[in-house]
């Protein structure tokens, strides 16, 4: 083989080798910019969504990730658990109907042995759904103060802050995983293999409102970490919330109805099949405040 053949023959394989990685991850060759201006939808006072760019473009659905901004100073939230009123699953927008929400997103992760069961410590003022700290977990949402003076919602970081002392001034709240810190860095995840998934996320910017971003399109966790940080959004601290096909989110204010539901989950459900909403146990929603 000659020189310019070998030379021609590498290049090729080691093509073919990062198109081969391409395949495996869910990535296509191109890649979409994150660091952008957002261009915000105003649907309410205190009450916006974007449509952006997500990490890179996905071999399924649309490859955009959805964001939702709510300023706590214009809306209270809603921690809604069915085992505490007649233990009936509902879609999140059928949720949303009868609570009378605005919007709400998947209240973290729940048990798939009896479905109703949240996966971390989970309160709702004196009623309790799951009394258990799971050590694995270290970010807590809690909101709905004791004190007015306190922040209406917050994403505590367990491992870098006293969760207990700030737990005791709230009503409401549920556990998950970390993904960025309360220092605003990132929390990169370390079990193998990471699952790519259609993912919701919680997060708090740095102005003090609060995110819920959802996308379709699979990614792992440290995909989307990186793309928070990179994109145009100002985030202090984010947690995971769901994955898959269970992965809703719902808003519906002035003249938009948003509702949109994942599918994708690699290794158990590795595709975009999925038509519906699911029922869910458990969601975080938010309606407006009530004028003084």
């Amino acid at each position: 083989m000659t020189k310019s053949l070998k030379t021609k023959f590498i290049t090729a394989t080691l093509m073919g080798a990062m198109l081969l990685v391409l395949c495996v991850s869910g990535r296509s060759q191109d890649k979409l910019p994150t660091k952008e201006a957002i261009q915000w939808k105003t649907l309410d006072v205190g009450l916006a969504i974007a449509e952006i760019p997500g990490p890179f473009v996905s071999k399924y659905s649309d490859s955009k990730v959805t964001v939702v901004k709510i300023n706590p100073d214009n809306f209270d939230f809603d921690l809604i658990i069915a085992t505490e009123s007649d233990t009936t699953l509902r879609t999140i927008k059928d949720w949303c109907t009868l609570k009378h929400l605005c919007g709400a997103i998947n209240a973290g992760m729940y048990s798939l042995q009896d479905h109703i069961t949240a996966m971390g410590y989970m309160q709702n003022y004196t009623f309790v759904n799951n009394p258990v700290v799971k050590e694995s977990f270290n970010a807590l949402a809690v909101f709905n103060p004791k004190n007015a003076s306190l922040p209406s919602f917050q994403i505590v970081d367990m491992a870098n802050e006293d969760w207990k002392a700030i737990l005791e001034n709230y009503n409401c709240c549920f556990q998950s995983i970390r993904m960025i810190d309360n220092t605003g860095n990132a929390i990169y995840w370390s079990h193998k293999p990471i699952l790519s998934c259609s993912m919701c996320v919680l997060a708090k910017d740095k102005a003090g409102n609060v995110l819920f971003l959802f996308a379709r399109s699979p990614y792992n966790a440290n995909e989307f970490i990186d793309f928070m940080l990179g994109a145009d959004l100002n985030i202090q601290t984010a947690m995971y919330l769901e994955g898959g096909p269970e992965t809703s989110i719902y808003v519906k204010a002035a003249d938009v109805e948003l509702c949109k539901f994942g599918s994708y989950v690699s290794g158990s459900n590795p595709d975009d099949d999925n038509v519906k909403l699911w029922k869910l146990p458990n969601i975080l929603g938010f309606h407006k405040k009530m004028a003084n």
